[in-house]
């Protein structure tokens, strides 16, 4: 992208409008006409609109890809990028290009058509390989991460290809690496979207576990991630994260002007505090029970930190909200206060129950979408460091922090017996939330984005 010169505006100048918003107080953008005279009146210039980009402005039409199908809304991943989608499909024209890898993606498809998105499904049911010397060998040869190797399908390429070549698009927003490999198809402009940094999510796999075999394998995903963030990164015209922790990371490999921060949100008028359904000595936890992190994390919490809660709150109860719980996690069920309760329709009503919400993350990267949530439900929560990552939360106002077993422990008997500082707690945090994580102006950076792209592409 080229650099602009900075100038100094005189009164009487004349210049070029290229965006639709224009920063003003807190986060909301002020609308183009508002914007527009204050700017004028403020600076004693005129804004002349330049009639090539207001046309690519106002109709803009982005091809979007996407490993899943963003519905149901059951974990981190699919509601960050159906929100992302609403917001986009109310200012522009979307097409979804994704893979139909469950039944309840013919329900996604009819929530997305709601919306206005032109939806398109490649059939297919990617599992992940088991890790051996064999499929390592073969992520080797290839250079690619396995988890990224089993979506380099030729059905999905060829369905990327026919559709840039039909459709008129101005940009390409590609969801995580995924999808990136197939940046060199076009020389559209393009957006990676980012929701975790990868490689650091395997570092910290390769630190937590003491097999020896193991230890490798996350070592070698380590590396090919690393690899990745090195080589692929650098071909977009940005690269979007969730934290300012993420955003250093592929800084290092990318232009300086190039990585924009569009951090995780929360629809606050989804989610609002509700104490009428709220349990007494009710802790939950909710994600995907079949991903790593989640699973590490209730095993810890209920190995390590539950036991101390209970001498102190004996009839304490532990749920574990989630799809698809592991082996693992289906036994924890055995233990005294502890309910796994697999997929559920709506989390809404878990979170509404919840005394205090648990984040016992030791493994992750990026933001925690379920943090947000409860912040929004008017829940006070407790998190790992890990956890609340790459959230500008103030611990003891907003959240409380704790890594240690018996330092996480107390905070949850401190707030378990105390309802006038749990209340306290969950006010700031729905404050915070509606200040800061609004689904609606997070939206509109990512679309500003996608503006100042189309307008100015990398490849000038």
């Amino acid at each position: 992208m080229k650099k602009i010169k900075p100038k100094i505006l005189r009164p009487g100048s004349r210049i070029a409008a290229i965006s639709l918003s224009w920063g003003g107080p807190g986060t909301v953008p002020y609308r183009y006409e508002t914007g527009k005279r204050q700017f004028e009146e403020e600076f004693d210039v005129t804004v002349v609109e330049t009639p090539h980009a207001l046309h690519k402005i106002k109709d803009m039409k982005i091809l979007f890809l996407s490993p899943t199908v963003p519905f149901p809304l059951t974990d981190g991943g699919r509601i960050r990028v159906f929100n992302l989608l609403k917001q986009i499909a109310a200012k522009s024209r979307v097409t979804l290009l994704a893979l139909e890898t469950q039944p309840t993606d013919a329900d996604g498809v009819v929530q997305l058509q709601q919306l206005g998105i032109q939806v398109h499904l490649v059939p297919n049911a990617p599992t992940l390989p088991p890790l051996s010397l064999g499929t390592l060998f073969t992520a080797f040869l290839k250079r690619q991460p396995i988890t990224v190797a089993r979506y380099a399908l030729p059905a999905y390429r060829q369905k990327f290809r026919e559709l840039v070549a039909t459709e008129d698009f101005d940009l390409v927003h590609y969801e995580m690496f995924h999808t990136a490999q197939f940046r060199t198809d076009t020389d559209l402009p393009g957006v990676l979207s980012q929701q975790n940094v990868d490689s650091a999510i395997w570092q910290r796999l390769c630190g937590e576990t003491t097999h020896p075999f193991y230890k490798f394998a996350y070592w070698t995903q380590q590396l090919a991630f690393q690899r990745y963030e090195r080589v692929l990164s650098p071909k977009f015209d940005a690269v979007t994260c969730t934290s300012d922790i993420d955003a250093a990371v592929f800084q290092q490999h990318c232009a300086e002007n190039s990585i924009e921060i569009i951090p995780n949100g929360v629809d606050v008028t989804h989610y609002q505090p509700d104490f009428t359904s709220e349990a007494p000595a009710h802790l939950i936890y909710i994600g995907s029970m079949d991903w790593y992190p989640n699973e590490d994390a209730v095993a810890f919490f209920a190995d390590e930190v539950l036991p101390q809660i209970q001498e102190k709150v004996p009839d304490v109860q532990f749920s574990i909200v989630g799809g698809n719980p592991s082996a693992l996690v289906e036994r924890l069920a055995e233990r005294k206060g502890v309910v796994v309760t697999g997929r559920v329709p709506e989390i809404k009503p878990y979170f509404a129950e919840a005394t205090v919400f648990v984040v016992p993350l030791r493994i992750g990267s990026g933001t925690r979408l379920k943090i947000l949530e409860a912040l929004a439900m008017g829940k006070a929560i407790v998190s790992t460091t890990v956890g609340a990552e790459g959230l500008d939360l103030k611990d003891g106002e907003e959240i409380f922090i704790a890594d240690e077993p018996i330092a996480f422990s107390e905070a949850v008997i401190r707030l378990l017996t105390d309802p006038s500082l749990r209340r306290r707690i969950g006010e700031s945090g729905r404050a915070r939330v509606e200040q800061d994580y609004d689904w609606r102006s997070i939206g509109e950076r990512l679309y500003n984005l996608y503006t100042k792209i189309i307008v100015h592409p990398k490849s000038e």
